[in-house]
């Protein structure tokens, strides 16, 4: 087993922290070989974990996103929460034809998707689900 992705940004923030694993297993209420595997690949990453260190470490939006492309570097994965808009269809089809298609994509095109993405995070569409019409 090696060090993922998501492993390595836990192993920063402890060391931010000057805390060895014994010390963040236990303020995160788990026990050290656990967070070990985690760390090592050799647990799958609780999907309460990175809001537990959130709150225990006071960690800004920037931390957070960190922990989050991690996450998703470390699973190969990324998910898509519906919580506003799980009975809208559109939304639902969407995400899963983008899901579906996204290894398809060319590198200029993913670029133009990032640029896209960005604009709308800029301008709050993207935080608030609204749309310009």
């Amino acid at each position: 087993m090696s060090v993922t992705d998501f492993g390595k940004v836990l192993r920063k923030l402890r060391i931010d922290h000057s805390e060895i694993l014994g010390d963040m297993a236990k303020r995160l209420e788990i026990s050290p070989a656990y967070l070990s595997a985690i760390e090592n690949n050799g647990r799958v990453i609780p999907d309460d974990l990175i809001a537990k260190l959130a709150q225990k470490y006071n960690l800004n939006d920037s931390q957070i996103n960190e922990l989050e492309e991690a996450k998703a570097q470390t699973k190969g994965a990324v998910a898509v929460q519906f919580e506003n808009h799980k009975g809208n269809h559109d939304y639902i089809q969407t995400a899963v034809m983008f899901a579906r298609d996204f290894s398809k994509l060319t590198a200029q095109q993913v670029e133009q998707l990032k640029r896209l993405l960005k604009e709308f995070e800029d301008s709050g569409a993207a935080a608030y689900g609204s749309t310009t019409e």
